[in-house]
């Protein structure tokens, strides 16, 4: 067994779970991976519970103490593979759904980070940063590409948790097309360390279209794909939502406080992937739904509204 996932729970999101473990349960690899649940609400239970209605995969809990907790979360998930041998972690967030197929395609290419130029694998998150550039590519059709294009357009960038984005307008509202290598090469030029920036962040339009898209091609979304690595290398920084990486490289991550400016890893691993000029590696056509960014209001409502129409039985 190689791959330990850990999930990073949130009292709010119970109703993600069961539609995220039922993708999971489709895996054909499920003797690589063991899923460990991680908490720091009373609610061990609840995983429990939901877990034993799928004998077939691997699982642990665990609960860390609710102050600070994301890092503690992270801590002890290095101190879980370590204790059983699990040379790789994939970190996965609660608001998101991977297919099946893609986590056994990135099973089966751990090896490429042994490679010290590879960071990360992860799959290709349909409103990721940089992921919405590569999911939309993949999956839209021309004139829904144009179409969200246009919507990205008309974004709108302030002042956000300290950092002064309103110079990237030029890309939106200063601009007649869309250029995504023009935008990233300006927010690589920043100077501050919260670089995880796009339209599909501040503009809801765009974020509602995305999803309703994928919501009325479903079936398309859901059906089996060719897939491929992408060595990305035009994007500055990855939103961190899911991704897998070397056990060892993200002990020595989070132990690095010089690399920290909050209580997350997120910064801490864009700068590390600076310091050493690595590579985030994608899953072509290797989809991943996350719904919404917490900048958008009442977004979990928005979530489980999401929740109710894609998993309609």
């Amino acid at each position: 067994m190689s791959l330990l996932i850990f999930y990073l729970t949130d009292a709010n999101r119970h109703f993600t779970f069961e539609h995220f473990i039922s993708m999971l349960n489709q895996s054909c690899k499920k003797n690589s991976w063991k899923l460990l649940v991680i908490t720091s609400a009373f609610d061990e239970d609840f995983y429990v519970e939901h877990l034993k209605s799928y004998p077939e995969i691997q699982s642990d809990t665990f609960r860390v103490d609710f102050q600070n907790n994301y890092m503690k979360k992270a801590h002890y998930a290095v101190h879980y593979a370590e204790k059983f041998g699990f040379p790789y972690l994939m970190k996965c967030d609660n608001d998101l759904f991977i297919k099946a197929e893609v986590l056994d395609y990135m099973v089966d290419n751990l090896s490429i980070l042994d490679n010290s130029r590879n960071l990360t694998l992860g799959p290709t998150l349909t409103s990721g940063i940089p992921g919405v550039e590569y999911f939309k590519e993949q999956f839209f059709d021309k004139e829904a590409q144009d179409k969200i294009d246009a919507m990205f357009l008309k974004s709108v960038f302030k002042n956000e948790y300290g950092a002064d984005y309103t110079f990237l307008n030029k890309h939106t509202l200063g601009s007649t097309s869309w250029n995504k290598l023009d935008f990233f090469e300006s927010v690589y030029k920043m100077n501050h360390h919260y670089k995880g920036i796009h339209p599909i962040r501040v503009n809801e339009q765009a974020i509602q279209f995305l999803n309703q898209y994928i919501i009325d091609n479903k079936a398309r979304f859901l059906e089996p794909k060719e897939m491929d690595l992408i060595f990305d290398n035009f994007s500055p920084y990855l939103c961190n939502s899911v991704y897998c990486i070397k056990t060892d490289t993200y002990k020595t991550i989070i132990n690095d406080e010089s690399l920290f400016v909050d209580t997350f890893d997120e910064v801490p691993l864009n700068k590390y992937a600076w310091k050493n000029a690595s590579n985030h590696v994608f899953v072509k056509n290797g989809f991943a739904i996350h719904m919404y960014y917490n900048w958008k209001p009442n977004y979990v409502e928005f979530e489980r509204q999401f929740c109710e129409k894609f998993f309609v039985k």
